[in-house]
C-alpha cells in the first residue's frame, strides 16, 4: 500500500498548476507565454535566494484578486493532492495580498475556504486554511489577519503563520501580534531560521509556537535543537524549496536527517508545488535517495505531521487511527 502522506507547509499562491495560470491569465488578458510561460513561475537552477525565489510570485499575486480566482485555485489544488493520495493538508495564503481589485481579507478567506471544501467533496482527504500575517506587510493588515483566523477557527480555518522575507524586519515587532493569537487559543506556526538566524527560532517558540516553517538555522545551535525536542515543536521542512533559496548550500549539509535523528519532530513538506517543481512524493524519494531514510522513517514523519496539524482533538484522532490502521497493521 502507497504511504499515506501528510503536507502542512503549502502555499496557495506558490502551487497554481500550470493550467489554472493559463486561464486564469486569459481571463485578465495577461499573454502568460509571452511573458515567460511556465518558467516565469518555476524558480529552477538559476535562483540564487529567498529574495529571487520570491519573484516567482508575482504573477499569482496579480491572478488572485477575485473570489472567483481564489476559489477555482485552491479547488485545483486541493483536488490534485488528493488525487496523489494525500490524507492531510494544511494550505496556507496571505489574505491581505489579494485586496487589489477591491476583495476584502474575508471574502478573499471564504473563497479560499469554498475552493477546499468542493476540492475534498470526492475524496477522504482532510484539509484546512493557514492565513499567513506578512514580514512585509502593514501592521494593521497583519493585525486584521489573525483577527479574521479566529472568527473563521473551526470553519475552515485552522491556525496562522507569520511568513514573507525572513530578516527585514525584526522578529521582536511581531511580539504582540502572536501574544494576542495566545491568548485567543489560535493555533499558529511561524516561517523561522529558513534564511535568518536561529535565535527568531528561539524566538517563536518562546511566543508559543508548536510548529516552526523550516527551521534550517537550528543546526547552528545545539541550545536551539534541545529547545525544539524538548518542547516537541514541529519543524516543517521543505528540502527542495530549501536549496533554492540557499537557506542550506547543499543536500548533503541539509539538516532533517541529523534533526530526525536527535529526536527532533521533523517533517518534509513541499513549500511550492510550481515554484519548487515539487511534489511530496518527490521530496520523499530525494531524502530516501540522499539521505537514507527508509519507509519506516517517512511513516514516522507523517505521523508526527499529524500529531502537529492544527486539526480539532477529535479529528485529529480519527485520523491518525485511520493513518495508524493502515500503515502498522498490513
Amino acid at each position: 500500500m502507497k504511504l499515506l502522506e501528510t503536507d502542512l507547509h503549502l502555499h496557495l499562491d506558490g502551487s497554481l498548476t500550470i493550467e489554472t495560470v493559463r486561464m486564469l491569465a486569459e481571463q485578465i488578458g495577461y499573454d502568460f507565454e509571452g511573458q515567460g510561460g511556465r518558467e516565469s513561475l518555476v524558480a529552477g537552477e538559476t535562483c540564487e535566494s529567498l529574495v529571487d525565489y520570491l519573484k516567482c510570485f508575482d504573477l499569482p499575486g496579480q491572478l488572485l484578486q477575485t473570489e472567483e480566482a481564489l476559489e477555482l485555485a485552491a479547488f485545483h489544488l486541493t483536488e490534485r493532492l488528493a488525487a496523489q493520495g494525500l490524507i492531510l493538508s494544511e494550505i496556507r495564503f496571505a489574505p491581505q495580498l489579494h485586496m487589489r481589485k477591491g476583495l476584502t481579507m474575508e471574502r478573499a478567506v471564504e473563497a479560499v475556504i469554498r475552493g477546499i471544501n468542493k476540492g475534498t467533496a470526492k475524496f477522504p482527504m482532510k484539509a484546512g486554511v493557514l492565513l499567513c500575517a506578512m514580514v512585509n506587510g502593514p501592521d494593521r493588515e497583519n493585525e486584521q489577519t489573525f483577527e479574521i483566523a479566529k472568527a473563521y477557527l473551526g470553519k475552515g480555518v485552522v491556525g496562522v503563520d507569520l511568513a514573507g522575507p525572513e530578516g527585514m524586519i525584526p522578529m521582536g515587532h511581531f511580539d504582540p501580534l502572536f501574544k494576542e493569537a495566545d491568548r485567543n487559543c489560535v493555533p499558529f506556526t511561524i516561517h523561522a531560521g529558513e534564511c535568518g538566524d536561529y535565535e527568531n527560532i528561539i524566538k517563536a517558540v518562546h511566543y508559543g509556537a508548536k510548529r516552526i516553517g523550516h527551521g534550517c538555522a537550528a543546526i547552528k545551535s545545539e541550545a536551539c535543537m534541545d529547545l525544539l525536542k524538548k518542547e516537541k515543536i514541529t519543524l516543517e521542512m521543505c528540502v527542495i524549496s530549501n536549496l533554492q533559496t540557499k537557506a542550506v548550500p547543499s543536500i548533503e549539509e541539509h539538516p532533517l536527517k541529523a534533526f530526525y535523528d536527535r529526536g527532533i519532530r521533523v517533517t518534509y513538506n513541499t513549500d511550492n508545488m510550481t515554484v519548487s517543481d515539487t511534489t511530496l512524493e518527490k521530496e520523499a524519494e530525494l531524502i530516501k535517495k540522499h539521505m537514507g531514510f527508509t519507509e519506516a522513517d517517512l511513516r514516522q514523519m507523517n505521523r508526527y505531521a499529524l500529531e502537529g496539524a492544527f486539526l480539532e482533538k477529535r479529528e485529529k484522532e480519527k485520523i491518525i487511527a485511520f493513518f495508524d490502521n493502515n500503515n502498522y497493521n498490513e
